[in-house]
């Protein structure tokens, strides 16, 4: 995922949840600075991370790691937007010629919440490819359906990550050990040498890197109907019939 992002600045992006939340600060009656102060300053930071928590359902286990539950707000919202997102699809088998389908990986294929628990969301990158190493990360399942029936109704499948090179193989071999099919190509930000179909070479931003991608594949002749990721950077950019974003209050990145 190459995140790097400080805890407070991805955790701020939790308001997306549509929590209200607190601001922590306790007014002196009658004091105009305070009441000022609160309207002004970012929501408290302990606070954010409860809404998060409860937004995924969280609960520990006996080692005491963290999980999300299956009756979360969160599995509730992945699954009614995946669903909408497959229902478009059948609609466009038949009218599409070589259809496909783009998938992310962090929290769009695989969810990484409870090692993101377990870290206080706070990123760091040697713990990160431990995880990656580990298979730590679980399938998301609406996601991991979908692909299959996509797969099964001859939709081409692709992943595009902002993982790096260096992390494909083990990645690909996670994803197939979570079940997901094999792909009709994968693609990881590059750290040695870029690909022709990208000018902007090892510097691209995340949304040159991976709209420019999505080019490339249609290219091959494939038309992408359907583009899925967590971040609105894994959608801008064009190249695909419909971008559907999925519910992340976790992290921001642009």
């Amino acid at each position: 995922m190459s995140k790097k992002w400080s805890g407070l600045v991805k955790l701020a992006a939790a308001a997306a949840i549509g929590a209200t939340v607190a601001s922590g600060a306790t007014a002196l009656a009658g004091s105009d600075e305070s009441t000022a102060a609160r309207s002004t300053e970012p929501a408290n930071i302990g606070q954010v991370k409860l809404d998060v928590k409860a937004y995924y359902g969280d609960y520990v286990d006996a080692a005491g790691k963290h999980h999300y539950s299956d009756t979360s707000r969160f599995v509730k919202d992945t699954s009614r937007i995946v669903s909408d997102a497959k229902r478009f699809l059948q609609r466009q088998l038949g009218r599409v010629k070589n259809p496909a389908v783009v998938l992310d990986v962090d929290d769009t294929s695989e969810i990484t919440y409870g090692w993101e628990a377990d870290n206080d969301f706070g990123f760091d990158p040697v713990k990160q490819q431990q995880a990656i190493d580990n298979g730590t990360f679980v399938a998301n399942k609406p996601v991991l359906e979908l692909a299959n029936w996509a797969a099964q109704h001859g939709v081409q499948v692709y992943f595009l990550t902002g993982r790096n090179e260096f992390q494909g193989p083990q990645s690909l071999k996670n994803l197939a050990d979570e079940g997901y099919p094999a792909p009709a190509g994968a693609f990881f930000k590059p750290k040695t040498t870029a690909p022709a179909y990208l000018p902007c070479g090892l510097t691209c931003t995340t949304v040159q890197y991976k709209s420019g991608t999505r080019a490339h594949i249609e290219a091959t002749g494939a038309k992408i109907v359907l583009n899925l990721g967590d971040q609105f950077s894994d959608l801008e950019g064009g190249y695909a019939l419909r971008p559907v974003k999925l519910p992340n209050p976790m992290y921001y990145l642009p």
